[in-house]
């Protein structure tokens, strides 16, 4: 398998000519590329890509929002043996730069409005780039029009490379330089990812051929470019493409409009769901919708059953980071998801709880109940390697172990509940208490439409508890308020674990991914 022949490994077949793409613009402009389609334009723009002087290993940087363009172009680069790597559409000209210099890019591609804003403020410091391709309207001095490049004929591409790769930029690292954050994080994946991404999305999902597959994923997060483009074309699916932001209307709008089958989305998308009420769900309710799941941040199981109640289908959870190169925790598609969790262990990996104490790891027992840091064997992943803040093998290897930093319960049936990131777990008089179980209460209440849960000092218990929380439409930030969500807290976790302060905040910073940033919340105390 090669990423380079992604859309052409299906030529020879019937589904040459069944649907690969299907794309909805903004302002209700659609338009379907078959596999063989793909196969044309992708070959186009590689022959123009090679003439201009794309080689392999080569990174080309890519800001084209969720448009075709941007399928087009990873297909491209792809089959010259490149390193496609996607950025957010969000980026200022510092954090552009940055990000541009860590990943050495050689190319840049990029849409009109990025351009106006990353781009033009930065052209001084971006003379290293061979060329800067421009999406939309006339191109500036300077640039390239892409869209000509796909569609004109030109130079035939050179034969398929033997290598390509991706590179992703972590949802955690999104502070430009110049805020003292240090030079941003990317991960590197060769094509060996592939194996794993489909392997992991069949036994997650159960993907197949002919599958309309919807990943509401923004194109610079890595879930875009895996599970919204490689595994649907590569399993001979279709991926769906919707240029405008998945606003609640809008995601209802798709469901009800278009025949998807799989739905990969965020917790975020789902509270904006869940805000505009069941009945308005229900009313646009998808026929054909059989899998949503969720990925990015824990799912709370109120939302899973929302889900159930309003669209017909639970979601499901799932866990993964970009370095596992595919899933790693999901709901076992023989059975109803297991409402709050994570799910378990996707077939062929080992995960494992661990202790680290120095340089020596310490395994829990494998079976039964445990706390510790989720632990994977790099025997078992994807080769990857680290760019920009920490250069080369990353200092979670440890003894042929990948430590993912992140906190988990296991249950007696093995399931598996996301307590917080080990820097975030609140140590309250010697108990240490994960943010996302105090969340996932407070998600409960319905006043609670987003909540962040942090440890301020406290000379007395080394750290309490502080819940920061933006409350639904029709809610009052008033005193009663907090009393009565205190209260809500006692009763369903015990005084312990219930917030001492609950401070009301109009929304919570998160990443470009939809993760709550808590270290933004530590500097509000």
């Amino acid at each position: 398998m090669s990423f380079a022949n992604l859309v052409d490994r299906h030529l020879g077949s019937s589904r040459a000519d069944q649907p690969a793409l299907c794309w909805r613009g903004r302002s209700g402009k659609r338009r379907n590329f078959t596999f063989a389609e793909l196969a044309r334009l992708s070959d186009r723009l590689a022959g123009h890509l090679a003439a201009i002087g794309l080689r392999p290993g080569d990174t080309v940087a890519v800001m084209t929002g969720r448009r075709p363009e941007t399928v087009i172009v990873a297909l491209a680069v792809w089959k010259l043996g490149g390193v496609f790597c996607p950025l957010f559409s969000d980026l200022g000209p510092d954090p552009l730069l940055a990000r541009l210099t860590v990943a050495q890019a050689k190319f840049l591609c990029i849409d009109d409005v990025s351009y106006a804003r990353a781009a033009r403020p930065a052209l001084a410091a971006l003379n290293f780039l061979t060329a800067i391709l421009h999406l939309g309207g006339t191109p500036p001095q300077g640039c390239r029009c892409l869209s000509d490049l796909i569609e004109r004929d030109g130079p035939p591409p050179p034969p398929p490379a033997a290598e390509a790769g991706l590179l992703h930029f972590t949802s955690g690292t999104t502070a430009p330089v110049s805020q003292g954050a240090g030079l941003p994080r990317a991960i590197y994946h060769d094509q060996r990812c592939e194996a794993r991404l489909l392997s992991s999305g069949e036994a997650a999902f159960g993907i197949k051929a002919g599958d309309l597959l919807w990943c509401t994923g923004e194109p610079g997060w890595a879930l875009h470019s895996t599970f919204g483009v490689i595994v649907p074309l590569a399993l001979g699916a279709c991926t769906l493409l919707d240029e405008a932001p998945p606003t609640p209307t809008r995601c209802l709008a798709v469901l009800e409009e278009d025949p998807v089958d799989l739905w990969y989305t965020t917790p975020t998308i789902i509270r904006g769901l869940m805000g505009a009420g069941a009945a308005v769900a229900r009313s646009a309710r998808s026929s054909r919708l059989r899998l949503a799941a969720s990925v990015g941040e824990p799912l709370s199981a109120d939302a899973v059953e929302w889900g159930a109640r309003a669209l017909g289908v639970a979601f499901r959870d799932s866990w993964w980071q970009t370095e596992t190169g595919g899933i790693v925790l999901g709901q076992p598609l023989e059975s109803p998801p297991c409402a709050g969790s994570m799910g378990r262990p996707i077939a062929g990996v080992d995960v494992r709880l661990v202790e680290q104490i120095g340089d020596d790891l310490h395994f829990l027992p494998d079976q039964g109940e445990a706390v510790g840091e989720i632990a994977l064997p790099l025997s078992q992943l994807a080769p990857w390697r680290a760019l920009g803040g920490e250069q080369g093998a990353p200092a979670e290897d440890v003894a042929g172990w990948h430590l993912t930093h992140d906190i988990a319960r296991r249950d007696k049936a093995g399931n598996y509940w996301f307590l917080g990131r080990a820097d975030e777990v609140v140590n309250v008089a010697g108990r240490m208490v994960g943010p996302f179980e105090i969340e996932a209460v407070l998600m409960g209440h319905p006043a609670v439409a987003e909540v962040g849960v942090v440890g301020a000092p406290d000379a007395e218990r080394h750290q309490h508890l502080v819940a920061f929380i933006a409350l639904n439409p029709g809610f009052d930030p008033v005193p009663g308020l907090k009393d009565e969500l205190r209260q809500y807290a006692e009763e369903h976790l015990g005084p312990n674990l219930a917030p001492d302060d609950i401070r009301f905040e109009q929304k919570l910073p998160r990443t470009s991914s939809g993760k709550i940033v808590r270290r933004y919340l530590l500097v509000k105390l």
